[in-house]
Formats: C-alpha cells, structure tokens, sequence
C-alpha cells in the first residue's frame, strides 16, 4: 500500500514553475490516494479564499465537485461507469507531486475517461498569485496516455469522454476532440454496463440530441477525424491520422 502520492515540497521548490515534463503512474484506488484527494480538496477551498480571478473560483469549484465524485466512486458510495476490477487509475507526476489524476476503462470501441482531475493548483490562471507547484499540461499528459494506450490494445487511438461543462468543452476540442455522432457507434465509446449514460448514449445512436445533450456533450478524439495537425496528436508525437 503507498503511504503517500508526493513528496516533501522542499524538491520542488528549486523548480520553475512552467510546463513540463511528466511521468505517468497506474495505482491502486487504496488509501493513499483517497488522502490526496482529501488533499486536494483542501487545498482548493484554500485557493479560492485568496484574491484570484472569479474565473478561477469556478474552475476550483468545479474540481471539488469532480474530487468529491471520484471519492464516492472510488468508495463505492456512487455506482461509477463500469465494474471497479476494470477501472484503471492513472496518475501525471512532476516535481515530486501528483499533479492530475485520471480514472479509465476499456471499452468495445475506445480507451474511455471516466474522470479527469487537476492538482488545484494547475488551475490557477496566469493573473492569480501563482502557487509554487504548479505544472501546465498534467491532464494533456494523460490524454497522450491515454491515446497510446488506445493504440497499443487494437482501438485506434480513440479516446471518449463527456464534457462536464463549456470550460471543460472548449478545453477538449482545442486538443482535437469532436462531438459523438451516430456513426461513431456511441454504444461501443462506452464501458458496457446497464447504467445512467444508456439513456443518453441511446439518444445520441438514434441521431437524437437535446439541450442536455448539447450542454455536457460525449465527446471522442479519433485521429482519423482530428488530423496530425491536433495539438493532442502532436503532444503524442504520432502520425496518428495515418496509423489509425
């Protein structure tokens, strides 16, 4: 069992604070990481107290609510997207700290994102008082991940998720995703289990879609529609357009 996810803060703090690299991490959902979330948690109440953007308040806000949502499945207080043996749990480190987590399953058609979560501290803007531990890229870091895993297991490269809301949206298609179309076999984009994203994905199989649907779209990264000029194809450093 890990005791702790990061280290002292003293090692990164010799670290600028810009983009970086990252290293990336499967774990167990044990103890350890339910404590960084717990971490997290408090740490971005913290940060909202300071004199940032109203912006940024909202980015925090949203990501407690996304802590708080994995805690509960990870717990087993919230039922999740699939059987938990199948979750994989991901992790983008750097300068010593776990710096985006992100939760994943395999499904018949895509490497599917269950959740993706930031540090609190990389979503800061560049007008706040900024936080010594901040890394921009985390999350790009574990999308790459996550499209080379795609590759690697025979699905394309193809990457699924739904889009909690526009700041989370705009962020996605900037990376090269696109709104699920009835082609794309909505029903294979995700894990197979009867459960609260039937009704919806149904819809979006059907050629149906309402204003919920428009509002937290399901999204996919395909490289065969992004192209090599995607920035998420180029973070990767593949012609994936041409290997899908």
């Amino acid at each position: 069992m890990h005791t702790a996810l990061d280290d002292p803060e003293e090692r990164c703090a010799r670290l600028p604070v810009s983009r970086a690299s990252f290293t990336i991490h499967r774990l167990p959902p044990d103890a350890a990481l339910l404590r960084l979330i717990h971490e997290w948690e408090a740490r971005a109440r913290e940060l909202r107290r300071r004199d940032v953007a109203a912006e940024t308040r909202r980015r925090l806000s949203d990501d407690e609510r996304l802590l708080e949502d994995l805690e509960e499945t990870l717990t087993g207080d919230e039922p999740g997207e699939a059987d938990a043996p199948e979750r994989v749990l991901r992790v983008a480190r750097c300068a010593g700290r776990v710096q985006a987590v992100a939760a994943l399953f395999r499904a018949p058609r895509a490497v599917f994102v269950e959740y993706l979560v930031a540090a609190p501290w990389n979503l800061l803007g560049r007008e706040d008082p900024p936080a010594i531990e901040t890394r921009r890229g985390a999350g790009t870091a574990l999308l790459v991940q996550a499209v080379r895993s795609s590759l690697a297991t025979g699905l394309g490269g193809r990457v699924s998720l739904q889009a909690e809301n526009p700041r989370c949206l705009a962020f996605y298609e900037h990376l090269g995703f696109a709104p699920v179309r009835a082609s794309d076999q909505p029903r294979a984009l995700v894990p197979r289990r009867e459960g609260w994203w039937t009704t919806p994905v149904a819809r979006l199989g059907a050629g149906v879609e309402t204003l919920e649907d428009r509002q937290s779209p399901w999204m996919i990264f395909d490289p065969a529609r992004a192209g090599d000029a995607a920035p998420l194809v180029r973070a990767a450093g593949l012609a994936l357009s041409r290997a899908a």
